[in-house]
């Protein structure tokens, strides 16, 4: 096994969900809609935005490095939308945790990019869906250029002025 059973258990769940929220500070928030999605959907969603800079961005409200982040990952994908970035978020929440934690959380942070959460009873193969030398730590941040080829991959926590320096070459 590639890591060790702690580092899992983020993707260890029953149920997974696609969240929508749409919210933004100058109008009401509207429902946040849940579907099923595992590595496959999640993949397929990201293959469907070719022709724009997709981040995808791997974390979970018990991270606190990601509860960190997710404010720069919003305010990038407002700044850089109409360029042609495209922010996805894979929570590794609990599929019980959606109403409690997630959402709230969505809300406060008035995210209005694609929301998952996992949906695995292999994490590993999960993790490797997506990158085979990732060992399935949070945060986990993947950048895929306009031919939606993977690019870049940034490990732990990262600051707005980092995210935007990752994006910005592949924009152009």
């Amino acid at each position: 096994m590639k890591n060790s059973l702690r580092s899992y258990a983020c993707f260890l769940g029953t149920g997974a969900m696609l969240i929508a929220a749409g919210a933004s500070a100058r109008a009401a928030a509207k429902p946040i809609t849940v579907i099923q999605a595992d590595a496959p959907v999640i993949k397929k969603a990201i293959a469907a935005k070719r022709g724009h800079v997709v981040l995808v961005n791997f974390w979970a409200t018990y991270c606190p490095p990601c509860v960190a982040e997710f404010p720069s990952l919003v305010r990038l994908q407002k700044e850089f939308r109409k360029q042609g970035l495209i922010v996805m978020a894979v929570s590794a929440d609990s599929r019980h945790d959606i109403d409690t934690k997630v959402k709230p959380f969505l809300a406060a942070k008035h995210a209005d990019f694609p929301q998952f959460l996992t949906l695995t009873a292999d994490p590993e193969k999960f993790i490797n869906a997506f990158d085979k030398t990732w060992q399935g730590e949070l945060p986990r941040t993947l950048i895929y250029d306009k031919r939606g080829l993977l690019v870049k991959t940034l490990n732990s926590e990262q600051s707005y002025t980092q995210f935007q320096a990752a994006v910005k070459p592949f924009l152009k």
